[in-house]
Order: structure tokens, then C-alpha cells, then sequence
């Protein structure tokens, strides 16, 4: 029966509101029952550990904000509904809502509802913390920011489930660990070198690598099985026009296949280029049916 003795204000949800207010329906309903008449409020509130002032309220009739509605209430209890409806399909996308969302949702709502001539009511500046303090289900929360890479990256159960779908596939047609392939895109800046450990006779002195802030891009595309083995990869520069013999008086193999873009990112029409390089080359090795 006891809860916690230090009580707070019901917006700090440290003790819930509706859990002292089941006490003190029991301690209103004990002293109703009690046939001592003269029973002190103040000791019965100690021991049912409720507020006092709040205890004496009930026993004079005033209602708890759960057993009323105010006096100022904009929305229907369908139209809350729609409301919470919302919330929660935001938070199942893994967009949750702010006050300024809850306020802009509830006068949508009163908006669309609106059948008068004069313009649609709108709820107050206070009305989202309130609706919050009647739905104990949601909670607020701090929301730090992070980078969009990062944040996506901080989703172990969505690589999870992708890898065992990916899995399922593989054992509903036999496809065997050479005939899997994964693919990945990384790029290289021309002319920026990265730090390094080094070697040197005076481990005092200050050691820099020459660097420069060339933007250039070149980006390289490849592919690799699940037993180890790597495609020729695709390699693409800056540019609009290259030449041939650049290409073919160096060390660069023949199956490599080289593409040009304005910025050396990929693009869709290299994609698919690269695609039928990859279905030339797996095609010469592949083991099973797919």
C-alpha cells in the first residue's frame, strides 16, 4: 500500500499520478467507512502517504484532473485519440514529435472537425504539456544530435534482420558462398596523403607529410565473393574525355574498368556499366544455378 514519500508536481513523472491517486481514493474511502467521525485527516493522509490538501479536496468533492475534462478543452475524446494515433506512428517510424507537432497535429485536427462560419478554435500554448500530463504512455525525452551516417549506422537490429533475410535467400536457392557477392564504393582525394607511423633518429623534431587541398576525387567500386575472391573493380576520374593510350602504357590491367564523371562520383549509367563488368567476370566462375 505504501509509495514513495516525497511527492512532486504530476508533469516530473517521478511518482505517476494515477498511482497516488488510487491512494487517496482508498483513504477517502476509509474514512467514509470509519465509523469514528472525528478520524484526523492529516494522520490518515501520513498513513496512506498522500498529500494532505489534495486528501481534503476529494473529501470536499473536487475532482481530480483525470475525472474531469476543464473547462478550456478544445478536443473530443475521439479527437485525442486521433492525436495519439498520430504520435504513435510517427514513433514507429522512428520520427518522434515535438510539442510544437503535438500543437500543430490537435489544431489540424480541430481545423478539419470545424463546421462553424467563423474561424476554427485553437488550443493554447499549454494545452501539449497537458495532454502529455493525461497520457502517462508518453514520456519526454532529450534529443541529442547526430550525424545522419552515424545515427543509421547505430542500428544493429536493422543490419541484423537485413543479413538474415539475406540468408534466407541463399538457402531457398543453394546459391553457394563463391556466387555471393557484396559490393562497396570508397573514394580517394588526388594528392592527400594520410598520417603514418614513421621511423626516424630524432624523435623530437616535428614531422609533417606534405599535403595540399586539391578537392579531385577518384572513386573506386568493387566487388567481392564470400570466398575470398575480388572482381575487377571499376575505377572512375574527373573528367569528360579521356584518352586511351593514358591508360594503356601503364601498370593498369586490361579487365579494369575505367569511367569518367564531372565530379568522379558514381553515377547511375556507370552503375549499370559496372553491373555488366560484374556479370562478364562472375559469369566465368560462377558454381551453382544462381
Amino acid at each position: 500500500m505504501p509509495l514513495a514519500s516525497a511527492f512532486v508536481l504530476p508533469s516530473q513523472r517521478v511518482e505517476p499520478y494515477q498511482d497516488i491517486e488510487i491512494q487517496i481514493q482508498a483513504a477517502v474511502t476509509f474514512i467514509q467507512n470509519s465509523p469514528n467521525q472525528s478520524l484526523n485527516v492529516a494522520e490518515v493522509a501520513r498513513t496512506y502517504e498522500v498529500p494532505v490538501t489534495r486528501l481534503r479536496g476529494r473529501l470536499q468533492g473536487r475532482q481530480s484532473w483525470l475525472e474531469c475534462q476543464g473547462a478550456n478543452c478544445r478536443l473530443s475524446d475521439d479527437q485525442e485519440l486521433a492525436v495519439c494515433q498520430y504520435l504513435d506512428r510517427l514513433d514507429a517510424i522512428g520520427t518522434s514529435a515535438c510539442l510544437q507537432m503535438v500543437t500543430s497535429c490537435a489544431n489540424a485536427i480541430l481545423a478539419y472537425g470545424h463546421t462553424g462560419s467563423g474561424p476554427a478554435p485553437l488550443v493554447g500554448d499549454h494545452w501539449a504539456p497537458r495532454f502529455l500530463d493525461h497520457h502517462l504512455e508518453y514520456h519526454v525525452r532529450k534529443q541529442q544530435t547526430i550525424n545522419s551516417d552515424r545515427k543509421n549506422a547505430h542500428q544493429p537490429d536493422n543490419i541484423r534482420i537485413w543479413f538474415d533475410k539475406d540468408k534466407t535467400i541463399y538457402q531457398q536457392h543453394n546459391i553457394q558462398p563463391g556466387d555471393q557477392y557484396k559490393f562497396d564504393e570508397t573514394g580517394f582525394r588526388i594528392g592527400v596523403g594520410r598520417d603514418q607511423w614513421i621511423i626516424t633518429r630524432e624523435p623530437s623534431q616535428d614531422c609533417f607529410l606534405g599535403s595540399t587541398t586539391n578537392l579531385e576525387l577518384v572513386s573506386v567500386c568493387e566487388t567481392i565473393s564470400g570466398d575470398g575472391a575480388v572482381l575487377p573493380p571499376m575505377i572512375i576520374v574527373p573528367g569528360f574525355i579521356h584518352q586511351e593510350a593514358w591508360y594503356t602504357t601503364t601498370s593498369v590491367p586490361d579487365e579494369y574498368l575505367l569511367g569518367t564523371s564531372e565530379s568522379g562520383y558514381n553515377s547511375d549509367g556507370l552503375t549499370m556499366k559496372g553491373l555488366v563488368n560484374f556479370g562478364r567476370f562472375s559469369a566465368k566462375r560462377q558454381t551453382g544455378s544462381y
